[in-house]
């Protein structure tokens, strides 16, 4: 008896099947774009005068630039083959990017000792990781660089005297760029020495402890109002990232224990403003806890009050 050895039917791949997969990936393009898009916004949002400033500069910076290296724009009209206007000009550039970037860097020192006995001596460690210094730096010490090549005698960089024409337009270029970025950075230097404007550095980069140092400082000098400022930051904080983490434990603790610390420093101190500011942060967080119905969360800073009150009990004596 013959056995039918035809082979068996395989699935076929249709078109229908396909069109998940093409809409699944459809979908995670849009929730990129959306996310990426709110995240363009919230930057552009929270930036400053000086940040446009700097960026405006940035973009104005780089089309000068191209435009001298493609020959289609010529800054210096002087006469670039005289080796005594070479000297004159890079040697003049350099001296005077120098010293502009020395007064830049003794203002930096200045506001950062005042700012460290003002808020918290961290400010120290804070200043040297501070974007608008380096940036000065960069920008200043690229500008003297390119002078001292352009002012060099390199066979490679003069065997035309188009290259020389060029080592003039980028000094000129990096002087006048370096002299217009000392406003914005005047300006993140000014605004570095308030006290909102300075709460709110701290609590973008995360630097609790030192928001714990300046808070713990405005209880030892009596500012209550520095105090409270402070505490409304961090609440209105500790309310975004709770609200990102859908009342995530972990962070419910950091920042109840933040209050915690905050109201026992105060209770050590026989500071009874401070205590009262403590408190008011952990209630209004136990509050906003439940509202979100973030039930673990709000028993946290629950807890925390009943702790505040008994030790604030215990250091009146009542």
């Amino acid at each position: 008896m013959a056995t039918d050895r035809s082979p068996s039917p395989q699935p076929a791949t249709t078109i229908s099947s396909a069109k998940p997969r093409v809409a699944s990936r459809a979908a995670r393009l849009r929730k990129w774009l959306e996310r990426t898009g709110r995240r363009l916004l919230n930057w552009a949002r929270s930036r400053r005068l000086e940040h446009w400033w700097a960026v405006v500069l940035g973009v104005a910076f780089l089309v000068v630039a191209v435009a001298c290296l493609a020959g289609r724009l010529q800054l210096y009209s002087g006469d670039i083959g005289d080796a005594s206007n070479r000297l004159y000009l890079f040697s003049t550039l350099a001296e005077a990017l120098a010293s502009i970037l020395a007064l830049l860097v003794t203002a930096t020192l200045v506001a950062t000792q005042l700012a460290a006995q003002t808020f918290t001596p961290r400010v120290v460690a804070y200043r040297i990781r501070d974007p608008w210094l380096w940036g000065a730096v960069a920008v200043f010490g690229l500008g003297i660089l390119v002078c001292f090549v352009s002012l060099a005698r390199s066979g490679l960089l003069y065997l035309h005297t188009m290259w020389q024409q060029r080592g003039a337009d980028l000094g000129v270029l990096f002087a006048c760029t370096a002299l217009l970025y000392t406003v914005p950075f005047t300006l993140a230097v000014l605004r570095s020495l308030e006290s909102r404007s300075f709460i709110t550095w701290l609590l973008d980069k995360g630097e609790y402890e030192g928001l714990e140092d300046f808070m713990r400082k405005a209880i030892n000098e009596g500012l209550v109002r520095q105090l409270a400022l402070a505490v409304r930051g961090l609440a209105d904080h500790a309310k975004s990232e709770l609200a990102k983490t859908e009342g995530n434990l972990e962070l419910a603790r950091k920042f109840a224990g933040l209050g915690m610390r905050l109201g026992r420093y105060a209770a050590t101190h026989k500071d009874p403003e401070g205590i009262i500011v403590a408190m008011d942060y952990l209630a209004m967080m136990t509050q906003y806890c439940t509202e979100r119905i973030y039930r673990a969360a709000a028993d946290v800073f629950n807890e925390s009050v009943r702790e505040l009150e008994t030790a604030a009990e215990e250091a009146f004596g009542q």
